[in-house]
């Protein structure tokens, strides 16, 4: 029940207040509901849908939580009658950029980072690792092979070993150089030239029915300057194969 209230008056003696007997029946009886209470009938609620910062009540004494400031979190408590929560609240946001567009992320927002092709992602613990089936080099796969022609974009090719081929096709537009079976094949085009070659006169060609009849047919014959006191010979004549003549110039010594 409610307290009852002793009335004074507005001044003492004018009549208007309460007698004695009456004001001391409203202090008695003021003592008595004081008396009846106990401390769990005087206690306190948190409001709203927030934390609450009542905690208990300690027979007359009501507790309360305090409030403590966590990470980017300051409590201003220099007005007596509020306490003021400041935040910092850092990065608000940011852009991630890519070579095609850019991102804005807020507070709140969700990234999410996809593979393409040969690239994927996956989480391991509080890291997301991107794994790449892609070759940084050629030398990184141990069997490569190709899916199309190679163009090499008018660059060489250095270092090359071994070429295995059954057909080796190709056009090409200027000098193929090189050692083949370790002989230079340039030098043979000197042996075209008629003013490097002997004109032995009208030598018939013989029928071709083998490489050497052909080599015999067709090589032209420099022996080069002879020089003093030096002397060559050809050797006997013979034939090699069928009608493939060697000529026999004898012993050629040169003059004094």
């Amino acid at each position: 029940m409610a307290l009852r209230t002793i009335n004074l008056g507005s001044v003492a003696n004018d009549g208007t207040g309460d007698d004695l007997r009456e004001a001391f029946e409203k202090v008695i009886f003021n003592f008595n509901e004081l008396d009846a209470r106990t401390p769990e009938e005087t206690t306190a609620i948190n409001l709203g849908a927030g934390a609450g910062i009542f905690a208990s009540i300690n027979d007359a004494e009501l507790q309360f939580k305090s409030l403590i400031a966590g990470t980017n979190v300051t409590l201003d408590t220099t007005d007596s009658d509020v306490i003021t929560v400041n935040v910092d609240a850092g990065v608000t946001q940011f852009v991630i950029a890519s070579d095609s567009g850019s991102l804005t992320v807020t507070e709140n927002n969700t990234v999410t980072i996809e593979g393409g092709r040969l690239i994927s992602t996956e989480r391991d613990g509080s890291s997301i690792r991107i794994n790449s089936s892609a070759l940084g080099r050629l030398e990184d796969d141990s069997a490569p092979r190709l899916a199309a022609g190679l163009d090499a974009n008018g660059y060489n090719l250095a270092n090359v070993g071994t070429i295995d081929a059954t057909t080796v096709s190709a056009l090409f537009n200027g000098n193929l150089t090189g050692l083949v079976h370790g002989i230079d094949i340039r030098d043979l085009n000197y042996y075209r030239i008629g003013t490097n070659s002997w004109n032995l006169g009208g030598i018939n060609p013989p029928t071709v029915t083998n490489l050497w009849d052909y080599l015999y047919a067709t090589l032209n014959i420099d022996l080069g300057p002879i020089s003093n006191n030096g002397s060559v010979d050809t050797g006997t004549g013979d034939y090699v194969g069928s009608n493939s003549p060697l000529i026999d110039l004898g012993t050629i010594v040169s003059p004094n």
